[in-house]
């Protein structure tokens, strides 16, 4: 494939039948991360319950620690058919590694977002609030801004709206889970060489993402609906969390298998790491 056309549908098919296939042996680690995700988060609640809702580093580093963990977990196996006994999980190189791309990213990500929450306060905000005063009420109260955001651009001008920034999300995802398989393929950090290997394949290595992170994205929202609404209390917080997060889990390892399914077909044959 590196010197040939990607094969869309093929990509898509590969990545969800690796979920089929390894269900079973990754479910035990997809249910240790996502309680260890909100270790922090319970911790929170009993050190400051007032502030629980806002997130904090105490909160944080549970849950990264949990996706690193995890995304490893699922890479070695997809890319090296590799299973630590007894769930999958430990923390060594390839761990390290995915922070240190995960770090490499938030570097590049941060500029980027910035710019682009620019252009859309310039075109969108503008024309849904005429004062910074105004921009900064709408702000604090989402459900105003959301209608305020309904009455301007209209069912039309939202929905496109929701389809660009899903669009955006799932070309991310799929980039980082590429150059994450690469790290974990060749055991250092390969961040620009793997995203030299997409050449004059970009189009379709867009749509393979595309169509691999869409629907899971998807199901997971409205999984997230159904489960928020169905916390009431403090105790509850933190079981539908724990629930949430394993769902989440499950639904990231067809995006995992993409990246190494990529990585695979686009590597160069007499490539060496730099």
């Amino acid at each position: 494939m590196a010197s040939g056309k990607v094969p869309v549908f093929a990509c898509v098919r590969e990545a969800w039948q690796f979920l089929l296939r390894n269900w079973r042996i990754l479910l035990p680690a997809a249910a240790i991360c996502a309680v260890l995700a909100q270790v922090g988060a319970a911790a929170s609640l009993l050190v400051a319950p007032a502030q629980a809702a806002s997130p904090s580093l105490l909160s944080l580093l549970p849950m990264l620690l949990a996706g690193v963990m995890f995304t490893a977990a699922v890479m070695r196996k997809a890319v090296r058919d590799e299973y630590v006994a007894p769930v999958g999980l430990k923390l060594g190189g390839d761990e390290g590694r995915l922070v240190g791309v995960g770090a490499c990213f938030a570097l590049i990500a941060i500029p980027i977002i910035f710019l682009l929450s620019i252009i859309m306060m310039a075109t969108v905000f503008s024309r849904i609030a005429a004062t910074p005063e105004a921009m900064e009420a709408l702000a604090e109260n989402p459900e105003a801004l959301m209608k305020a955001m309904e009455e301007a651009l209209g069912p039309t001008g939202l929905l496109a709206l929701e389809i660009i920034s899903i669009f955006l999300i799932c070309i991310g995802i799929g980039v980082v889970a590429l150059v994450q398989a690469a790290t974990i393929g060749e055991k250092r950090i390969i961040l620009f060489q793997a995203l030299r290997w997409m050449g004059g394949n970009t189009l379709r290595v867009l749509a393979a993402i595309v169509l691999t992170i869409a629907p899971a994205l998807i199901v997971n929202s409205v999984l997230s609906m159904i489960i928020g609404s169905m916390i009431t209390d403090i105790p509850s917080f933190l079981v539908f969390s724990v629930v949430g997060g394993f769902a989440g889990n499950v639904l990231s390892i067809p995006i995992a298998a993409l990246g190494a399914v990529l990585y695979k077909g686009l590597r160069p044959s007499d490539f060496v790491a730099k």
